[in-house]
C-alpha cells in the first residue's frame, strides 16, 4: 500500500507540473503580441533591432539601431521602412545599403516619443525583407516648452552623392527663440553605424544660426540623423542620405584604353559588369537592367564621356550617368 501511495503521489505531482507548464504556455502564447521582437527574415533579406524594450529618460535619450541585410542586392536600390506608431499613424524612412547589401539606420528616441508598441517593416523592390517591433515602456517628459516654441531647423539637401575622394558639406539652418548671443548650439550627427560626431556652433543675436558639417572621407553610404539642441534641450532633427560612388583608380586606365580603341566594346562591357557584380565598383541608385534590351552598340557620346573621365576632364557623376544609361538600355547586365 505504501508503494502504491508513493506512485499515486508522484503521478499527482507530475499532473500538476504538467498543468502548470501548459497554463504558462497558453498564457505566454496569448501575450506574445505585447512584447517586442528583435526581428525576422524572409527569402529576400532580414531586419533586426538591437533593443526591443526601452524606457526614455529626460536626460538620457536612447538610440535604437535598425539594421538588416539584403540577399542578392542590386547596388543603388533603396530600402523602404515603415514604422507604425501606437496611435496607428505611420512614418516612412529610406536608406541605401552598402555594396554587401548591409544597411543600418539609427533611431533617436527622446522625450518627444510616447510610450507604446512600435511596429517596423522593411521592403526591397516591393518585397518584404523582414519586420521587427520595440516597446517604449515609459517616457519622462520634462516641464519645458514644446519644440516649436524653442526654435526651427532645416537642411539644405536631403540627399548627397559624392565620389569616394570628393569633399562636401551639409548645411543646417535654423533659428532659436530667446537666444542669448554667444551661447553654444550643439549638433549631434548620428552615423548609419551608430557612431556619433559632435559639433558645436554659436548663433547670431537674432537667434539665426548656420552650420556647415564636413563629410569625412571615411563616412559610409547610408542615412544620417542630425539632432540639434540648445541649453541641453533637443529641439529638432533632420536626416539626409549619403551616396558614395566608389570606382578603383586603375579603371581610369581601362577607360582610356577603351576610348582610344585599344579595348574592344565587349571586353569593356564585360569588365564593367564584373566589377559591379563583384561590388568593386559601387554606383548608388543604379537602375534595373532592361529585360528586353537588345541594343548592342554603345553611343558615341558615352565613349567620349568615358575618355574625358579617364583624363580627369569630367566628374565621376558624369561618368556614372553613362554607366547608368548602358544598364538601363540592357547593354550592361547587372545581376
Amino acid at each position: 500500500m505504501i508503494f502504491l501511495d508513493t506512485r499515486r503521489t508522484v503521478s499527482n505531482k507530475s499532473i500538476i507540473a504538467f498543468m502548470l507548464i501548459l497554463v504558462l504556455v497558453i498564457i505566454g502564447s496569448s501575450f506574445t503580441s505585447i512584447f517586442a521582437s528583435t526581428g525576422s527574415s524572409t527569402n529576400y533579406g532580414s531586419l533586426k533591432i538591437d533593443k526591443d524594450t526601452v524606457s526614455i529618460s529626460e536626460f538620457e535619450p536612447t538610440i535604437i539601431q535598425i539594421s538588416g541585410t539584403i540577399h542578392d542586392y542590386l547596388q543603388g536600390q533603396r530600402i523602404f521602412l515603415q514604422m507604425i506608431k501606437p496611435d496607428n499613424t505611420s512614418e516612412e524612412m529610406q536608406t541605401i545599403p552598402n555594396k554587401d547589401g548591409f544597411f543600418s539606420i539609427p533611431l533617436y528616441l527622446d522625450y518627444n516619443w510616447v510610450a507604446g508598441n512600435y511596429q517596423l517593416s522593411a521592403t526591397y523592390l516591393d518585397n518584404e525583407i523582414g519586420s521587427a517591433s520595440f516597446l517604449i515602456t515609459s517616457v519622462d517628459t520634462p516641464n519645458i516648452p514644446i519644440l516649436s516654441k524653442i526654435g526651427s531647423l532645416e537642411i539644405d539637401d536631403e540627399e548627397i552623392t559624392l565620389s569616394s575622394n570628393e569633399r562636401s558639406t551639409v548645411e543646417i539652418n535654423g533659428n532659436i527663440k530667446n537666444y542669448e548671443k554667444g551661447e553654444p548650439i550643439s549638433l549631434k550627427v548620428i552615423h548609419p553605424n551608430g557612431l556619433i560626431t559632435n559639433v558645436s556652433i554659436t548663433g547670431k543675436s537674432s537667434g539665426d544660426f548656420k552650420a556647415h558639417i564636413s563629410i569625412g572621407e571615411n563616412w559610409e553610404s547610408g542615412t544620417f540623423s542630425i539632432i540639434v539642441s540648445y541649453e541641453g534641450k533637443d529641439f529638432g532633427q533632420v536626416n539626409f542620405i549619403l551616396n558614395k560612388i566608389q570606382i578603383p583608380k586603375f579603371f581610369k586606365n581601362v577607360a582610356n584604353w577603351w576610348s582610344d580603341g585599344l579595348v574592344e566594346d565587349a571586353e569593356f562591357v564585360d569588365g564593367i559588369e564584373f566589377l559591379i557584380n563583384a561590388k568593386i565598383i559601387d554606383i548608388p541608385n543604379l537602375p534595373k537592367s532592361s529585360v528586353g534590351g537588345n541594343e548592342n552598340e554603345i553611343p558615341d557620346w558615352i565613349r567620349q564621356n568615358v575618355g574625358w573621365w579617364g583624363k580627369d576632364l569630367i566628374s565621376d557623376e558624369d561618368f556614372v550617368s553613362g554607366i547608368k544609361y548602358l544598364v538601363e538600355h540592357g547593354i550592361i547586365t547587372i545581376q
